[in-house]
């Protein structure tokens, strides 16, 4: 089947995009719609208001009450658990095994019902409930965070401090200024205290520990990076890095709660350090695979993800990838070989001077005053950036005394930083090869679009896939239409040499997920495939270590979502561009694909260009239970 095969059968948006225009109005017929048109815009609603009734009345009630009861049900599911309770620190294997009982009653209720005769619209609603369904079924079977990871219990027990301090490379517009209240200054030290719950849990539900996930817990505990210059980062070092992150924050603290935290800080390092020697000595007495094997892997690709490919398909696009990235990389070497290296910045004021200068250009660059690509919305913040203090094992963290209205605040890693000197990703090199990625129009740019999105459903649904697609696609942009970097062109060598690295984080990944080759064998594999190209520094083995230890065996699904979202999304532009032909424009086309929500591009693809050829493979659905059932895993009981 080609990806045009609908063309010729599919006019209906042709059709809403062009009104016929041979239509005879009577002009008294004219002049009355003129009237009513002034009179509806003087007392009409806001056109918010419109479409939001419009979007609400497509919806039965009972999914968009299903919708919200089964989200708040799922709650601390996601991979990325989030503590704070208000009554405390949860019980974690209570509430896995609430879910377990209460997800086959959300999913009989969504089951009852007949989308058959729903709009295109609530049909696609349907499918991402059903989908954020599935992905709960395989975090609670496949996962199986609280029982296989032990960096689940002491990145908690981190984090459950770390959401209380101003830190993190995204501020945002409202940070928490400096000094501490006293409410702030206690919150924190209640959190310190909770420490031991958290890590008495872990070694009460940790029965199947994954060594290579222990492996991770002991060498990158919270936001530290392990590398020669941060070896500090590991566990072995808690107690010494609490005790300079409390020394470091006292002086932001009250005097009465400051006398408090270095002691409290000391006491929760050494119930950190005495975890991880209980971790070194059961580590293997209970061990479990760290893969979860290709047939899973198929399935959460197209059940979770909603994308129409299987790995084997991923596979080979990845490998088209990685040779045109390789390919490219060369003609841009070729191109750039008279001209002067570019280095990272030396200094950090350096670099904030080429970030300054990159994110005001890069933003005008995008709308009308430029390239006209992209509409702006008001709620949009200025982005500027800040460095960090970088404090094992909460990361980067900040300190700031004023407020800045209307602006989103991001952290860069002080200059002594390895990622600094060396990361493959090139952000001391040109903050444009990376900025449009992550800030403007990149994620802080579509999830402020999304979090305003009319359906409530949309709203509040995720995809790793759309998102990671629309930013990598946009790094892409910039060298097809010339963006003019401000270190000059040897900066378009980092836009493939990103490309190469995430076509070889599937290549990778995959095999590494299927138990086809070890965690050790993708570390070195990662090293040997990105090596020193053109103004890429060769990837190092920090870098290489988050690949494969943090972002594929810690969460079981990052590798294949931006590559492969950003090759549907290609392949979007081109069957809508057949579809318009000269009357395609691009700016609309971004534009559109931001308003159906943060959805698989497959699905987008049946509601802007009116083609179910990949969204009808969907409605075959196959149960994770079934692929379960024949293997050891149906000791867990997963429900039929």
């Amino acid at each position: 089947m080609t990806l045009f095969i609908y063309h010729e059968k599919r006019k209906v948006l042709d059709k809403e995009k062009t009104p016929t225009r041979n239509a005879l109005v009577p002009l008294s017929l004219f002049i009355l719609l003129i009237f009513f048109l002034f009179i509806s815009l003087l007392y009409a609603p806001t056109p918010n208001s419109k479409e939001l009734s419009s979007e609400l009345e497509q919806h039965k009630p009972e999914l968009l009450k299903l919708s919200e009861e089964f989200r708040a049900m799922k709650g601390y599911a996601s991979r990325r658990w989030t503590p704070g309770f208000e009554g405390g620190i949860p019980d974690y294997a209570a509430i896995v095994q609430k879910q377990k009982e209460q997800l086959p009653i959300y999913r009989a209720r969504l089951d009852s019902f007949d989308p058959s005769n729903w709009s295109v619209h609530c049909k696609i609603d349907y499918l991402l409930l059903r989908s954020e369904m599935d992905k709960l079924e395989w975090e609670l079977y496949v996962l199986r965070q609280i029982s296989r990871n032990p960096s689940f219990y002491i990145d908690q027990a981190i984090a459950n401090v770390g959401r209380h301090l101003t830190g993190g490379r995204i501020l945002g517009e409202n940070p928490r200024l400096m000094p501490y209240s006293k409410e702030r200054a206690q919150s924190i030290l209640k959190a310190l205290a909770e420490t031991d719950n958290i890590l008495a849990q872990g070694k009460n539900n940790l029965n199947e520990i994954v060594p290579e996930l222990a492996e991770v817990a002991l060498h990158h505990p919270g936001g530290a990076w392990p590398s020669p210059e941060w070896e500090k980062g590991q566990l072995k070092y808690i107690v010494e890095n609490y005790r300079n992150w409390a020394e470091v924050t006292s002086h932001y603290f009250p005097s009465e709660e400051a006398k408090k935290l270095i002691p409290a800080a000391v006491q929760t390092g050494e119930s950190l350090l005495e975890f991880g020697k209980w971790l070194e000595q059961n580590r293997n007495s209970r061990a479990g695979k760290f893969y979860i094997g290709k047939d899973i892997v198929d399935w959460y690709i197209r059940n979770v993800f909603l994308m129409p490919y299987n790995s084997d398909q991923l596979i080979f696009m990845a490998e088209m990838e990685r040779v045109r990235a390789i390919s490219f990389l060369q003609y841009e070497i070729y191109k750039n070989r008279n001209l002067p290296k570019i280095e990272p910045a030396k200094t950090v004021k350096e670099y904030l001077a080429w970030d300054e200068e990159t994110v005001l250009k890069l933003r005008r660059w995008y709308l009308a005053q430029g390239k006209d690509l992209l509409t702006d919305q008001e709620y949009q913040p200025l982005i500027r950036s800040e460095e960090s203090i970088y404090l094992p094992p909460f990361g980067m963290l900040a300190f700031p005394s004023s407020a800045k209205a209307g602006i989103s605040r991001v952290l860069v890693a002080p200059a002594d930083h390895w990622s600094a000197r060396n990361s493959n990703y090139g952000w001391y090199t040109d903050p444009g090869v990376l900025q449009g990625h992550e800030y403007w129009p990149g994620h802080i740019y579509e999830r402020n679009i999304h979090r305003h999105n009319l359906c409530p459903i949309r709203a509040n649904h995720s995809d790793s896939g759309h998102s990671e697609g629309w930013c990598f696609y946009n790094e892409e942009l910039l060298t097809a239409l010339d963006f003019p970097f401000i270190r000059g062109p040897h900066s378009r060598e980092l836009v493939y040499i990103n490309m190469l690295q995430r076509a070889e984080r599937i290549l990778i990944g995959i095999p590494l997920l299927a138990g086809e080759i070890t965690p050790e064998e993708a570390f070195r594999c990662f090293l040997e495939c990105i090596p020193a190209l053109g103004s890429g520094l060769g990837i190092r083995k920090e870098e290489a270590y988050m690949e494969v230890y943090k972002r594929v065996v810690w969460r079981g699904d990052d590798c294949f979502d931006a590559e492969t979202g950003k090759l549907q999304l290609f392949k979007l532009l081109a069957d809508r561009k057949i579809q318009l032909k000269d009357k395609f424009d691009l700016k609309e086309f971004h534009d559109q694909f931001m308003k159906f929500g943060q959805i698989p591009i497959s699905l987008i693809r049946w509601e802007m260009l009116g083609l179910d050829d990949e969204a009808k493979t969907f409605w075959k659905r196959v149960r994770l239970s079934s692929i379960l059932s024949p293997r050891i895993d149906s000791l867990l009981l997963l429900p039929k």
